[in-house]
């Protein structure tokens, strides 16, 4: 994979195409940057989802849960969740060859998130909610790439509460 700085070594190094006199911008082919992942025709079309949940209080029934899609490697993800309130929540990833878990995200006390995510691997992707306070918590999560839903939402029973 490119960073930044390899993209632009690889641009200033492509071989150009011969443009006429009167056009002011060179033009190169992505075939000239070996190994960078520009561009990638899907099979299917972009699918776009919008999932609202609501976590009960913590320790009870419904307030843990996994939201998960499937996604092959290389397959793209972009997302947003927004919360009521702060919440515990992980981005991570399974993969369906080995089960290895792999962590993208934690953040311990998330309202908001955005991002995207390019599968390092064939298997379900997504995140681990668990509602630490007394009220229930709203989430909203939007999301559009190449997935499936599937499993979906996958609910946990609650942890007991810790007292100090």
């Amino acid at each position: 994979m490119f960073t930044a700085p390899r993209l632009a070594a690889a641009l200033a190094a492509a071989t150009l195409v011969a443009v006429p006199a009167a056009a002011q911008s060179p033009e190169f082919r992505t075939d000239d940057l070996p190994g960078a992942t520009i561009h990638r025709a899907t099979a299917q079309p972009h699918r776009t989802d919008t999932v609202e949940l609501t976590l009960a209080p913590a320790g009870q029934d419904g307030s843990r849960l996994e939201y998960k899609v499937h996604m092959a490697a290389g397959d793209v993800l972009l997302y947003s969740l927004a919360t009521s309130a702060p919440l515990v929540a992980e981005f991570h990833g399974e993969s369906d060859a080995n089960k290895a878990v792999m962590f993208y995200r934690e953040d311990p006390a998330a309202s908001a998130t955005y991002g995207h995510l390019v599968a390092p691997m064939t298997g379900i992707h997504g995140w681990y909610l668990a509602n630490t306070g007394d009220v229930p918590v709203a989430v909203r999560l939007n999301f559009s790439g190449n997935y499936a839903v599937t499993p979906g939402v996958i609910e946990l029973r609650p942890r007991p509460r810790e007292t100090p």
